[in-house]
């Protein structure tokens, strides 16, 4: 359905969108590379700081370990110290000297620590008077001069940590010595633990992350005890580099610097050892901890490179193909449209359904009731007295108007079955031409524009009135000041399928006024069932609604153009006829009842209308025998072989009229089936074989009475 709307035309509206689009495109451009360049640029900054940060946290943890078991291993050996005081306290050096028990005992503290140590003892002179490496100790073997013994001898503390080379005997040792004091507080010599560097070293080897890494335990003086894994280390650090500089500064921390002995970059955390002035420092080189972070941005980067020049390649091909795209962006906008019609036309399609499916229930119930008020109003016709015949008169039309009305409810709802033959435009137009003076008034002059080569159309001709009048009746009211009616024919083409209507020849009948026009918002809305803009009880709401139906059911489409203050113009495209126009042939009267008659059963679940439809029948000189569904039907025909007909509604619960026809005839082949409805529409499936007749309640008596004797072989007899 295609409608002339008041708004403003798509293409105008984008013409401004259009202009602007080229800064948009060079914008997109732009973000095609910008964009992923930032993703990676942000990934990778991200990802670099998380691989730090955790390279900072896995050395913290590392070093806090380390410390941990370096002040154990200190703390052991102050304990061993505390031992051999005790031990030789306010002994004189000769006695110590030649104690070989004392030397026993010594071995014994060493071997219990379950880690080589060597304890040495020397006097004031600095001469060794005792030491765990052998008994009695040499004559020439002298402390003086090594860097503890003259510490402690110059009274500067009562401790010293310090290192001992390594020499042909024993490995690089860390030494701690304790000041000894004679009874009279002068200097008496030193007491020495020295524990081998290794046994640092192995620790730190087996507890080191997989990582390429450097441990350095070295003094507050800047003097290094060892640094591990290297093969070769100076014997000082300056106190002013980055490792002693902070940790001078606080106990604990971690910092990031380049090495000033090898000269690599490297993240470090370091501690100092409990109270001792030795520090810890554990650092990993910042190239390791970086490998993975490189891999993976490697691989992001390459990913990135991908997507810029994916992107980056559509970008181009989108400002390549501009004019094309704009092209493309008219056809989905059309396609939108086509796809809102479709979606209008499901939305009345799912609207006709249902009211249809109340429709039908209603009009056979309906239906019913007609039946049974004319068959009444039959048995009555004899019996009222010609005062009163016009009222049985006009009972009889309104039961027709009655019918009528039901068949155009189930037209509406697209459930009438359509009888379509060719029909000439003009007979059409001229049919309803008095119809339609009458309908629409004096005030409105009405013209007719009909083309000379109009072929016929294939429609229902009874319905194609009903719509030309509806239209006529809107129009009339579209214009109560009076105006201009024209009825137009003429023939025209449809190259695309539109709505309903496929390709094809068609005959277009319109409707056009001068009237005050329809709104836009309106016109979307003038095919809902039961919408109208006219005051209450002066419209149903129904009547375009109901042409709109015939049009598509009869393969064809409706169109409306229309504007407020220009007038409204309705266009049925109705398919065109292959055949020319028959002449109908002469109506043949119904003939009067009489003549012979005979046995029928009659079959209907709807009470009324089976007692007044066997009333009527019996009055018309035929033997009724009655069932009220089909069970009782089957019972009666087993009792009654003389019953040549069975007149049976269709719709019945349990077993249907269709069902029963097909039961009886098995065992009665003979038997003459004639089937009556309420269905306005018709039998579902069409009429059944075993069926001979098929009549629409209400229908006439006359109507059931020859298709009786029709049935039963039977000649009428006129009356």
């Amino acid at each position: 359905m295609f409608h002339n709307r008041a708004t403003k035309r798509p293409e105008a509206a984008g013409g401004a969108d259009r202009s602007r689009q080229a800064p948009v495109h060079i914008l997109l451009l732009g973000l095609s590379v910008l964009l992923p360049l930032a993703l990676f640029t942000w990934t990778a900054w991200s990802e670099h700081r998380q691989a730090l940060a955790e390279a900072e946290q896995g050395a913290a943890r590392t070093v806090a370990a380390l410390h941990e078991h370096a002040a154990r291993v200190l703390e052991t050996n102050e304990l061993v110290l505390s031992e051999v005081t005790r031990q030789t306290e306010g002994r004189p050096w000769e006695e110590i000297a030649r104690d070989g028990r004392l030397w026993t005992y010594l071995l014994r503290v060493a071997a219990d620590l379950n880690q080589p140590v060597d304890i040495t003892l020397a006097d004031a002179e600095g001469r060794v008077r005792m030491t765990t490496t052998r008994f009695p100790a040499a004559r020439g073997d002298s402390l003086a001069g090594q860097e503890d013994f003259e510490v402690l001898c110059s009274r500067q503390g009562w401790t010293h940590v310090g290192v001992q080379a390594a020499t042909a005997v024993a490995p690089r040792q860390i030494t701690l010595s304790r000041r000894r004091v004679a009874p009279d507080g002068r200097f008496d010599g030193i007491l020495r633990v020295g524990v081998p560097v290794g046994q640092f070293t192995a620790f730190w080897g087996r507890f080191a992350p997989n990582i390429r890494y450097v441990v350095t335990l070295a003094r507050s003086d800047g003097q290094v005890i060892s640094r591990w894994p290297a093969q070769s280390y100076p014997e000082r650090v300056p106190t002013d580099g980055p490792f002693l500089r902070n940790a001078l500064a606080q106990r604990e921390g971690h910092f990031s610097a380049r090495s000033l002995i090898d000269d690599v970059e490297r993240i470090s955390a370091y501690a100092q050892v409990r109270d001792y002035p030795l520090h810890l420092v554990f650092s990993v080189d910042t190239a390791a901890v970086l490998e993975g972070w490189r891999d993976r941005v490697l691989l992001l980067g390459l990913y990135t490179a991908l997507a810029v020049v994916a992107l980056l390649g559509m970008a181009i091909m989108a400002v390549r193909q501009y004019r094309e795209q704009r092209d493309m962006v008219r056809q989905l906008e059309a396609e939108s449209a086509r796809r809102e019609q479709a979606e209008a036309a499901l939305r009345r399609a799912q609207t006709l359904e249902a009211v249809g499916q109340l429709t039908a229930g209603v009009a056979h119930d309906f239906n019913n009731l007609l039946q049974a008020i004319r068959s009444g109003l039959y048995l009555l016709s004899p019996r009222v007295p010609e005062a009163s015949r016009k009222v049985l008169d006009a009972s009889l039309q309104a039961v027709d108007r009655g019918a009528k009305l039901v068949r155009q409810l189930m037209v509406f709802s697209r459930r009438e079955a359509l009888q379509p033959r060719p029909v000439d435009p003009r007979a059409l137009i001229a049919g309803v031409g008095e119809l339609l003076q009458k309908a629409v008034g004096a005030p409105v002059a009405i013209e007719t524009a009909i083309a000379a080569d109009v072929a016929p159309a294939m429609v229902d001709p009874t319905q194609a009135e009903l719509a030309m009048l509806n239209l006529a009746i809107n129009a009339r009211d579209a214009m109560p000041q009076g105006g201009r009616l024209t009825i137009g024919a003429c023939n025209a083409r449809l190259e695309q399928p539109q709505g309903a209507a496929p390709a094809g020849e068609y005959v277009v009948l319109s409707v056009a006024d001068t009237g005050i026009g329809i709104p836009p918002e309106v016109l979307e809305r003038v095919l809902e069932p039961f919408f109208t803009t006219k005051a209450v009880g002066k419209g149903t709401g129904l009547g375009l609604a109901m042409v709109h139906g015939f049009v598509t059911q009869s393969g064809g489409d409706m169109r409306i153009e229309s504007a407020p203050g220009h007038g409204t113009t309705v266009s049925l495209w109705l398919p065109r006829a292959a055949a020319p126009v028959e002449p109908e042939p002469p109506a043949e009267p119904i003939q009067a009842p009489g003549g012979a008659c005979c046995s029928l059963l009659l079959v209907d679940d709807d009470a009324l209308a089976r007692l007044a439809t066997a009333a009527a029948l019996r009055e018309l000189g035929h033997e009724v025998a009655e069932a009220r569904d089909g069970e009782e039907a089957l019972i009666v025909l087993g009792q009654r072989h003389d019953l040549r007909v069975m007149v049976t509604d269709y719709a019945m619960p349990q077993m249907n009229g269709a069902e029963l026809a097909r039961v009886a005839r098995r065992g009665r082949p003979d038997l003459a089936v004639i089937m009556i409805t309420g269905y306005a529409a018709g039998l579902p499936g069409g009429r059944p074989p075993e069926v001979r007749g098929l009549l629409r309640k209400p229908f006439r008596i006359e109507e059931l009475d020859a298709a009786v004797r029709e049935a039963a072989g039977l000649e009428a007899v006129a009356g």
